[in-house]
């Protein structure tokens, strides 16, 4: 991965300037256990506004051992994307798939995203919205969600300039078989490289809901 040389006049002089190489692509894999309950996630980085709003291991509800993450909204926030939730995989080539399950409680509104950031404006890749029960994407309703259970999601795309420019998403209801949707159109052309991989609660009430068992994993 080379460094990023750029010239600066200082004091009359032309210097070399070096950018710092872009981070290693990494895997990102938890199921909470092994984090106590009432701590933040490790190696995720939250946006909370301590005003009732929180990100937090919990021991109320899991889809397998005893731990899940809990993410709590509430009223009367400063930003309505507020709490989020986001990972930084790096993944810029080959395939990407993030696996996780969900537990929907009453009223939610989720935005699930991947993003390039290497750009102004960001790229949007994957993307998808549960508002209340239903599982949007692509302007359209893909599935309902029953609220109170887990239900698991898989999101994958192909990475790089070549890339096809559409995703896949894989929806298990309890005692379903997966609901499995192809070719899913990227939110920008641009995309390219995740960077950024959040979950983002946009209801503006006090509304719950859960992950466990995150996956965030490449192959060439």
């Amino acid at each position: 991965m080379s460094i990023i040389e750029s010239r600066l006049t200082v004091a009359g002089l032309s210097v070399a300037a070096t950018a710092p190489p872009d981070a290693p692509p990494v895997a990102i894999k938890d199921d909470f256990e092994k984090t106590a309950a009432g701590q933040p996630p490790q190696g995720a980085e939250i946006h909370v506004e301590n005003k009732g709003d929180s990100i937090v291991v919990t021991a109320e509800t899991a889809a397998s051992g005893r731990h899940s993450l809990k993410i709590t909204d509430a009223p009367g926030l400063q930003n309505a994307w507020n709490p989020h939730l986001v990972y930084s995989p790096n993944h810029g080539t080959g395939t990407t798939r993030c696996a996780f399950d969900l537990r929907i409680e009453r009223s939610v509104s989720i935005n699930h995203e991947w993003r390039d950031w290497r750009n102004s404006p960001y790229s949007v890749g994957p993307s998808f919205s549960v508002i209340g029960d239903a599982l949007q994407a692509g302007g359209r309703t893909l599935a309902h969600l029953p609220v109170g259970k887990w239900v698991h999601i898989e999101v994958t795309t192909d990475l790089g300039q070549k890339n096809t420019g559409t995703w896949t998403l894989a929806v298990t209801l309890p005692s379903e078989s997966p609901k499995v949707f192809k070719a899913l159109k990227n939110g920008s052309s641009t995309f390219e490289k995740v960077t950024w991989l959040g979950f983002t609660s946009n209801a503006t009430d006090k509304v719950v809901f859960y992950l466990d068992n995150l996956e965030i994993t490449n192959q060439p």
